[in-house]
Formats: C-alpha cells, structure tokens, sequence
C-alpha cells in the first residue's frame, strides 16, 4: 500500500513519530559535537513554525480547469488541492529544503496534486497540461536530497504535481528469466514483500529504501547499500515505459542489444525531465541462503582504502563494502552506534596501533554458504594483509540495524540549530585521498569565512574496479539570520573540490536544481546539448519538471 503521507514529517525525514534516539546518549552526543563546532548546542532551540500557519501561493487553476484534471486524472479522488496536500508535494528532503519548510518559506507550492491509477491516465493528464501549457513535476516518494521534485516553474506557469504512487502493483514476474515488472509507484518495502512472498528479491536498498518508489530510484539513476554485488538501479533496470507529452515509449525488453544507443541508460538519470516512468521491467535474484557481515578496523583510510581496492580487485562477490574515515567512525562511537564500552575497549587497542586515525569498514557477502566463507576468508585476508583487524559482527549488525534511522538525525539537530548536509561523488581509487582531503579544507575555508567551523564525515561505498563512491556528510551551526544565503557557497565548495579532480557531481542522488550549474563540467557543452534535444524531442513546450537537470 502507498505510504500515507499524512502519517509522514511535513517538514523532515520520514515517519512523523519517529526519531533517532541516539541509544539514550543524545545530550553526551550534542555536548561532543557542539565541542567540535565551538558552539553551546544545548543553549539553542528552532523548532519548525506550526504548518497550519504557512501561507502557500494561490491556486491559479480555475474551477472548471481543476474539474478537467480530475477527469484526465481518473476522477474526483485522483484530485488533491487542499493546504497539506499541497505543502507535502512542494518540495523534497534537501537541506534547504527543510530550511524552508521549517521556517514556513515556501514561495512555490502545486497549484493541484494528481494521482492517476493507470498509464492511461498519466498520458490524459500530460495531453491536457500540454493543451493549457501547464507545468508537471513527477512524484514518488519525494526524498530527493538536490532539489529534484521542487514544484516550481521558472516560467511562471502554473504547477501540476503528478504523484504516481497509486501505481504500485507488481504486474508479473518470469522466475525462468528471473525478472519482475512492477508499476513504478510502488514503494521499496512493498516492492521487496512481494518479490519475498515468491522467493526472490531485488537487492537495492538505498537509505530511502523506506519512503522512494522504483520509479524515483531510475529517475535519479540510484544505487543501493548492497551494490556491490546486485549493481545499482541502471544496472538491474531490463526495460521501463514512459508516458512523454510525445506519446509512449517503451524500451526493448531483452538481456542485451547492440541495436543503437541503450534507450534505458537514457530514462535512467533523466529525473522526471523525459517523460513519466509508468512501470519497469527489473532483474531480480533468489533470495540468498546466508549471509556474513563484519567490521573491520583499520589503523587509518589509507590502508583502509588500498584493502577494500584489492578485494574489488580480486573478483571477491561482496554486497557490503563500506570504509568510514577516522572524523565518521568516532562520530558513530559517540551516536551511540557502539556504546560507551566499545569507545573504551577500540582505545586500549592503542597499543597495537590502532591510535586516533583508526577507521572502520564492513565487509559482508551473501548467498551460497560455500561461496559467502570463501568470498569472506578472501577478504578477512586481504583485510589483513593492509593492517585490519576483525572486530567481528556484532558492530556491523549495529549499523545494519540503524541503517534506516540515521537520517531522522537530521531533523533532531536542526532542532538545536545544527545543519547537516551530504554530498556524494566517484572517482577513481588513485584520487580517493586527495579529493577527501581537498573537499575537507574547501570545506573548513568556505565555514572559516563565516566565522565557524565545520565537522567533515566521509566513508566509502559502492566500490567498482576502476574507483569507488565518496560519501561526505557535514555539520556546522545554522546562521539564524539567513540560513539559505549561507548554504550556498558551503555547497559551492564541495562541488568546486569535486569538479578540480573529474569526480562525478552526484553519483546516486542525482542533480536536480542543487547541481545543475556543475553538470556543464562533466558533461560538456555538447553534451547538454544533446539532453536539450532529448527534451525538445519528447516536450517541446517544456512542461516536465522544468527547471531540472538541464533546461
């Protein structure tokens, strides 16, 4: 069943009655952190304005036009125009977006929200914005963190907000092809259920597993916790339809085709810019007879790093592969994701090397029994052989059990008045070093120059055997005055450093509004030509999530 929005945070992460509880060391967890930020933490209060309270923009959709969208849309109930609805579809879960939202800054807001039950739908819906030249934002489970689902036009026109997740059926599933179709609105929770009722499973869960859709994970070219061993989203994806203001389209639904460029890795990525993703056909896998999963710890990133190279190196099949730098691992010990135990008994390990620059890893695999102790004595040894120590499973089990709840921290420590943003790139493994040190002291100047200072998280995952994925994770104390003006030249730093070294500007979270001036470096001149003729072709009034990715 499609989640009910009004169960979630209007203004955060989630389930509204959820949060991370820091394992009860919360205010130890503040106190440490405001240290770190040369700020008292606890002196300090914002919680969000009431959002009855919030004024959002006039409808400019008349009676009659909202009639016609819900006859286009399938009906009265497929038609949502009141205040909350509205407020829920107005952005994602970006760090400015909750600065905003918080505040009750919320300048653009759909004039209507659609929920259309079938493809045919969908395809009366965009005839019918294409008609009255109104805008449409494609929505799934709105936790774009990049300003993906923002539901506004530069062009002024009015905003439909087309929400796709009363498509969640599972359509079918071959188990002698071993693939599933399923409509893309559906949920990742309830997707996995019902490949589980049969024996099967996708493998992809990215940390918003919980509240995003199979189409908003293509749309964003996505990649999930265990993509080391399933591939990302683009690489499980076997073909999809798409409803464009052109018409239909639907990919080749076969294993492999040198008929021209792949049409797939095309809708991949294209954030709602190409046309609507209707359902996809996925590959989908048996459901693993065991699994193994242990941390290891590592006496600094660097020999960390070399480990987890080689074992990408050595063919090992992994499905966690993860390394957090010594600045995430002590954060983690004081989250409370170890205990109070654990900091003292990682601290007497000081004798045999394993000082402050330690850093740890989890390593796991799944599958065959034979294969999983074969794959996991390969990399306990390579592990090794760069200096690591197991610590065992009991630290990743931790992890594994609080995978889901990291993100309601955000909402906590904005509380007290602490932002946290992310950022996430690929390199190549040679300049894994230098583009974390480099985006660590881009960092420290950008928040220097505001008189504060910053604290800088980094872990890797996602390992390929040419690079891996670098994922950085700030804090640093919110300007009251005006937050958003100082948001901007922090991201401005980190995607600077990024683009120095060819990393990637996204490599999971996508582009959307927050990336877009960047995208001109990766991709080159011809190359945004190019996506503007894609867009031409399948919306040549530019209706679709405009604004996004590339105008």
């Amino acid at each position: 069943m499609p989640v009910e929005r009004n169960a979630t945070n209007w203004c955060g992460w989630g389930w509204a009655a959820s949060r991370y509880d820091f394992h009860g060391r919360r205010d130890a967890f503040l106190g440490w952190l405001g240290g770190r930020l040369g700020v008292d933490v606890g002196a300090v209060h914002t919680p969000p304005v009431d959002p009855d309270s919030i004024q959002l923009p006039g409808i400019r959709l008349s009676d009659a036009d909202l009639a016609d969208l819900a006859t286009a849309a399938g009906g009265p109930d497929a038609l949502q125009r009141d205040a909350r609805s509205r407020l829920m579809h107005a952005m994602g879960r970006s760090l400015p977006d909750l600065l905003r939202l918080r505040r009750g800054q919320v300048s653009c807001a759909p004039d209507a929200v659609v929920l259309p039950g079938d493809a045919g739908a969908v395809a009366a819906v965009l005839r019918l914005c294409r008609e009255r030249d109104w805008a449409v934002v494609p929505f799934g489970g709105g936790s774009s963190v990049v300003g993906g689902v923002e539901a506004c036009d530069p062009r002024g026109r009015p905003v439909v907000c087309l929400d796709v997740t009363r498509m969640d059926r599972l359509v079918s599933l071959d188990p002698q092809d071993r693939t599933a179709t399923f409509q893309a609105g559906v949920y990742g929770p309830d997707l996995e259920a019902a490949l589980g009722a049969r024996g099967f499973m996708l493998g992809h869960y990215p940390q918003s597993f919980e509240f995003s859709t199979l189409g908003g994970w293509i749309a964003a070219r996505s990649s999930g916790q265990q993509s080391n061993q399933y591939g990302d989203i683009a690489d499980l994806l076997v073909s999809c339809r798409v409803v464009t203001p052109q018409g239909e389209l639907r990919t080749w639904n076969g294993p492999v085709s040198a008929a021209g460029p792949d049409l797939d890795m095309v809708i991949a990525g294209s954030e709602g810019t190409l046309g609507v993703i209707v359902d996809a056909t996925v590959r989908i896998h048996p459901k693993p007879a065991t699994y193994q999963i242990k941390a290891v710890l590592f006496p600094d990133f660097a020999r960390g790093t070399a480990a987890l190279s080689m074992i990408v190196g050595a063919g090992l099949r992994m499905s966690y592969l993860r390394l957090s730098d010594e600045v995430e691992t002590a954060t983690y010990l004081k989250m409370g994701g170890g205990g109070r135990a654990k900091e003292l008994g990682l601290s007497a390990l000081g004798v045999f090397g394993f000082k402050d620059q330690r850093c740890v890893a989890l390593v796991g695999a799944e599958g065959d029994p034979r294969d999983v102790e074969h794959d996991m004595l390969a990399a306990l040894a390579i592990c090794r052989k760069h200096g690591g120590l197991s610590l065992g499973g009991s630290p990743a089990r931790n992890w594994h059990r609080d995978r889901y709840l990291h993100p309601y921290m955000r909402d906590d420590l904005l509380d007290a008045g602490i932002a946290v943003e992310t950022h996430e790139t690929a390199v190549p493994w040679s300049r894994v070093q230098a583009v974390r040190d480099e985006v660590r002291q881009a960092l420290n100047d950008a928040l220097a120059a505001q008189g504060r200072k910053v604290h800088v998280m980094a872990h890797l995952s996602h390992s390929y055997p040419t690079g891996t994925c670098i994922y950085f994770i700030l804090m640093y104390a919110v300007d009251p005055d005006d937050p958003m003006a100082q948001w901007r030249p922090i991201k401005a730093s980190i995607c600077d450093a990024v683009a120095r070294h060819g990393g990637t500007i996204s490599h999971h979270h996508g582009v959307g509004l927050d990336h877009k001036p960047w995208l001109v470096r990766e991709k080159g001149e011809l190359g945004l030509r190019l996506l503007r003729a894609l867009r031409r072709e399948v919306d040549p009034s530019s209706i679709l999530n405009p604004g996004k990715l590339v105008d």
